[in-house]
Protein backbone atom coordinates (compact mmCIF):
# COMPACT_ATOMS: atom_id res chain seq x y z
CA UNK A 1 0.00 0.00 0.00
CA UNK A 2 1.09 3.87 -0.98
CA UNK A 3 2.73 5.88 2.03
CA UNK A 4 -0.66 8.45 1.35
CA UNK A 5 -2.90 5.08 1.31
CA UNK A 6 -1.30 3.59 4.32
CA UNK A 7 -2.13 7.12 5.64
CA UNK A 8 -5.56 7.36 4.70
CA UNK A 9 -6.00 3.86 5.59
CA UNK A 10 -5.19 4.25 8.85
CA UNK A 11 -7.34 7.31 9.82
CA UNK A 12 -10.15 5.55 8.43
CA UNK A 13 -9.57 2.10 10.85
CA UNK A 14 -9.31 4.41 13.79
CA UNK A 15 -12.82 6.24 13.22
CA UNK A 16 -15.95 5.36 15.08
CA UNK A 17 -17.81 5.65 11.98
CA UNK A 18 -18.37 2.96 9.60
CA UNK A 19 -21.00 3.18 7.18
CA UNK A 20 -20.65 3.25 2.79
CA UNK A 21 -17.71 4.79 1.47
CA UNK A 22 -16.76 5.48 -2.28
CA UNK A 23 -13.42 5.03 -3.30
CA UNK A 24 -13.06 7.33 -6.61
CA UNK A 25 -10.74 6.54 -9.30
CA UNK A 26 -9.61 2.93 -6.90
CA UNK A 27 -7.84 1.76 -9.18
CA UNK A 28 -8.19 -1.95 -8.62
CA UNK A 29 -9.60 -1.84 -5.14
CA UNK A 30 -7.09 -3.21 -3.29
CA UNK A 31 -7.39 0.35 -0.69
CA UNK A 32 -11.06 -0.67 -0.52
CA UNK A 33 -10.88 -4.24 -0.17
CA UNK A 34 -8.99 -3.52 3.06
CA UNK A 35 -10.99 -1.08 4.28
CA UNK A 36 -14.05 -3.67 3.88
CA UNK A 37 -12.18 -5.57 6.00
CA UNK A 38 -12.45 -3.07 9.45
CA UNK A 39 -15.89 -2.91 8.87
CA UNK A 40 -16.87 -0.41 6.05
CA UNK A 41 -18.96 -1.09 3.12
CA UNK A 42 -16.58 0.16 0.65
CA UNK A 43 -17.23 0.06 -3.70
CA UNK A 44 -14.78 2.04 -5.71
CA UNK A 45 -15.11 2.83 -9.40
CA UNK A 46 -12.60 3.89 -12.10
CA UNK A 47 -12.61 4.39 -15.90
CA UNK A 48 -10.73 1.50 -16.03
CA UNK A 49 -11.51 -2.29 -16.09
CA UNK A 50 -9.59 -3.77 -13.34
CA UNK A 51 -7.28 -7.20 -14.28
CA UNK A 52 -8.44 -8.54 -10.57
CA UNK A 53 -11.63 -6.83 -8.83
CA UNK A 54 -10.86 -6.74 -5.21
CA UNK A 55 -13.77 -5.21 -3.87
CA UNK A 56 -17.55 -4.40 -5.53
CA UNK A 57 -16.97 -2.26 -8.74
CA UNK A 58 -18.83 0.32 -10.96
CA UNK A 59 -16.90 1.41 -13.94
CA UNK A 60 -17.50 5.45 -14.15
CA UNK A 61 -16.00 8.03 -16.36
CA UNK A 62 -14.98 10.54 -13.28
CA UNK A 63 -15.16 13.55 -15.80
CA UNK A 64 -19.01 13.04 -15.92
CA UNK A 65 -21.56 12.37 -13.64
CA UNK A 66 -20.79 9.64 -11.33
CA UNK A 67 -23.85 7.07 -11.61
CA UNK A 68 -25.11 6.81 -7.85
CA UNK A 69 -27.96 8.50 -6.07
CA UNK A 70 -28.24 11.57 -4.21
CA UNK A 71 -27.31 11.16 -0.31
CA UNK A 72 -25.45 7.38 -0.96
CA UNK A 73 -22.16 7.85 1.11
CA UNK A 74 -21.21 8.88 4.14
CA UNK A 75 -17.53 8.69 3.18
CA UNK A 76 -15.69 9.35 -0.07
CA UNK A 77 -11.82 8.96 -0.66
CA UNK A 78 -10.20 10.41 -3.64
CA UNK A 79 -5.89 9.04 -3.67
CA UNK A 80 -4.47 10.88 -5.78
CA UNK A 81 -6.34 10.91 -8.89
CA UNK A 82 -7.34 15.03 -9.10
CA UNK A 83 -4.42 15.17 -11.29
CA UNK A 84 -5.60 12.68 -14.41
CA UNK A 85 -9.25 14.01 -14.52
CA UNK A 86 -10.00 17.27 -16.47
CA UNK A 87 -13.31 18.70 -14.99
CA UNK A 88 -12.98 19.22 -11.22
CA UNK A 89 -15.55 21.61 -11.14
CA UNK A 90 -18.13 18.89 -12.18
CA UNK A 91 -16.36 15.96 -10.05
CA UNK A 92 -16.21 18.28 -6.83
CA UNK A 93 -20.16 19.16 -7.53
CA UNK A 94 -20.82 15.05 -7.62
CA UNK A 95 -19.09 14.27 -4.81
CA UNK A 96 -21.33 17.14 -2.52
CA UNK A 97 -24.42 15.33 -4.42
CA UNK A 98 -23.45 11.60 -3.54
CA UNK A 99 -22.55 12.66 -0.06
CA UNK A 100 -24.63 12.51 2.87
CA UNK A 101 -25.05 15.54 4.82
CA UNK A 102 -22.47 15.16 7.59
CA UNK A 103 -20.24 13.32 5.41
CA UNK A 104 -16.49 13.09 4.91
CA UNK A 105 -14.49 13.62 1.65
CA UNK A 106 -11.07 12.28 1.99
CA UNK A 107 -9.02 13.95 -0.50
CA UNK A 108 -4.92 13.09 -1.31
CA UNK A 109 -3.09 14.42 -4.24
CA UNK A 110 1.04 15.59 -4.79
CA UNK A 111 1.85 18.72 -2.92
CA UNK A 112 3.15 21.54 -5.35
CA UNK A 113 2.73 24.37 -3.44
CA UNK A 114 5.39 22.81 -0.93
CA UNK A 115 8.41 24.67 -0.83
CA UNK A 116 10.61 22.26 -2.95
CA UNK A 117 7.95 22.07 -5.27
CA UNK A 118 7.95 25.69 -5.57
CA UNK A 119 11.73 25.93 -5.97
CA UNK A 120 11.92 23.26 -8.65
CA UNK A 121 9.35 25.06 -10.50
CA UNK A 122 11.17 28.63 -10.27
CA UNK A 123 14.37 26.55 -12.21
CA UNK A 124 12.36 24.22 -14.37
CA UNK A 125 9.03 26.24 -15.13
CA UNK A 126 7.07 22.61 -14.58
CA UNK A 127 6.46 21.01 -11.54
CA UNK A 128 8.30 17.92 -10.51
CA UNK A 129 5.21 16.17 -9.89
CA UNK A 130 3.92 16.91 -13.00
CA UNK A 131 6.85 16.08 -15.97
CA UNK A 132 5.86 16.58 -19.25
CA UNK A 133 7.73 13.52 -20.51
CA UNK A 134 6.87 10.53 -19.09
CA UNK A 135 7.21 6.64 -19.73
CA UNK A 136 3.87 5.02 -21.33
CA UNK A 137 3.80 1.31 -19.14
CA UNK A 138 2.29 -1.42 -20.24
CA UNK A 139 -1.32 -2.02 -19.18
CA UNK A 140 -1.41 1.51 -17.52
CA UNK A 141 -3.76 3.57 -19.85
CA UNK A 142 -3.72 6.33 -17.95
CA UNK A 143 0.08 7.08 -18.09
CA UNK A 144 -1.06 8.81 -21.75
CA UNK A 145 -3.12 11.29 -19.72
CA UNK A 146 -1.82 14.49 -20.39
CA UNK A 147 -2.02 15.95 -16.49
CA UNK A 148 -4.39 18.49 -14.73
CA UNK A 149 -2.47 19.52 -12.02
CA UNK A 150 -4.56 20.88 -9.08
CA UNK A 151 -2.81 22.58 -6.39
CA UNK A 152 -4.43 23.53 -2.32
CA UNK A 153 -5.42 26.93 -3.61
CA UNK A 154 -8.29 25.04 -6.28
CA UNK A 155 -9.08 22.75 -3.94
CA UNK A 156 -9.80 25.07 -0.77
CA UNK A 157 -12.05 26.93 -3.18
CA UNK A 158 -14.07 24.02 -4.88
CA UNK A 159 -14.59 22.61 -0.99
CA UNK A 160 -16.27 26.09 -0.21
CA UNK A 161 -18.13 26.62 -3.23
CA UNK A 162 -19.35 23.40 -2.90
CA UNK A 163 -20.27 23.88 1.35
CA UNK A 164 -17.05 21.85 2.62
CA UNK A 165 -15.90 22.41 5.78
CA UNK A 166 -11.60 21.36 5.90
CA UNK A 167 -11.54 19.68 9.22
CA UNK A 168 -8.08 18.34 9.04
CA UNK A 169 -4.67 18.76 7.00
CA UNK A 170 -2.00 15.82 6.65
CA UNK A 171 1.14 15.21 5.31
CA UNK A 172 1.98 11.69 4.08
CA UNK A 173 5.57 12.57 5.49
CA UNK A 174 7.81 16.14 5.85
CA UNK A 175 10.88 17.32 3.65
CA UNK A 176 12.71 18.28 6.46
CA UNK A 177 15.58 20.02 4.43
CA UNK A 178 13.74 23.22 3.84
CA UNK A 179 13.15 23.94 7.39
CA UNK A 180 14.85 27.35 8.35
CA UNK A 181 12.88 28.67 4.98
CA UNK A 182 10.05 27.22 6.48
CA UNK A 183 10.74 28.89 9.47
CA UNK A 184 10.92 32.06 7.40
CA UNK A 185 7.81 32.19 5.58
CA UNK A 186 5.61 30.78 8.35
CA UNK A 187 6.73 33.72 10.19
CA UNK A 188 5.95 36.13 7.70
CA UNK A 189 2.40 34.76 6.81
CA UNK A 190 1.71 34.38 10.00
CA UNK A 191 2.06 38.16 10.69
CA UNK A 192 0.18 39.07 7.47
CA UNK A 193 -2.48 37.26 8.18
CA UNK A 194 -3.26 38.52 11.93
CA UNK A 195 -4.45 41.50 9.70
CA UNK A 196 -7.05 39.17 7.66
CA UNK A 197 -10.56 40.42 9.03
CA UNK A 198 -12.20 37.83 7.46
CA UNK A 199 -12.42 34.63 9.28
CA UNK A 200 -12.54 32.14 5.79
CA UNK A 201 -9.39 33.86 4.51
CA UNK A 202 -7.55 34.19 7.88
CA UNK A 203 -7.73 30.04 8.11
CA UNK A 204 -6.94 30.09 4.09
CA UNK A 205 -3.63 32.61 5.15
CA UNK A 206 -2.71 30.47 8.31
CA UNK A 207 -3.35 26.51 6.22
CA UNK A 208 -0.95 28.05 3.31
CA UNK A 209 1.62 28.49 6.29
CA UNK A 210 1.29 25.18 7.67
CA UNK A 211 3.75 23.14 8.35
CA UNK A 212 1.79 20.32 6.24
CA UNK A 213 1.36 22.86 2.79
CA UNK A 214 5.10 24.21 2.90
CA UNK A 215 7.34 21.10 3.84
CA UNK A 216 4.08 17.84 3.27
CA UNK A 217 5.57 15.38 0.22
CA UNK A 218 1.65 14.99 -0.37
CA UNK A 219 -1.14 16.42 1.55
CA UNK A 220 -4.45 14.75 2.73
CA UNK A 221 -7.26 17.16 3.07
CA UNK A 222 -10.17 16.08 5.14
CA UNK A 223 -13.47 17.71 4.72
CA UNK A 224 -16.78 17.92 6.31
CA UNK A 225 -20.37 18.20 4.45
CA UNK A 226 -22.29 21.00 5.77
Amino acid sequence: MKETHAKVFNILKASQTRGMLLDVAGGDGGFASRLRETGYNAIFCDMYLPESIHALFVQADMNSAIPFKANSFHTVTCMESLQYLENHKLLFRELTRILKKGGRLFIAMPNILNLSSRLYFLNRGYFKYFKPFKRNREGREWDRIIYSPISFVEVFQLLGLNGFRIETLYASRYRYREWPLFLIYAALNRLLSAFKRDEREGMFSRLLASKEILLGDHIIIIAKKN
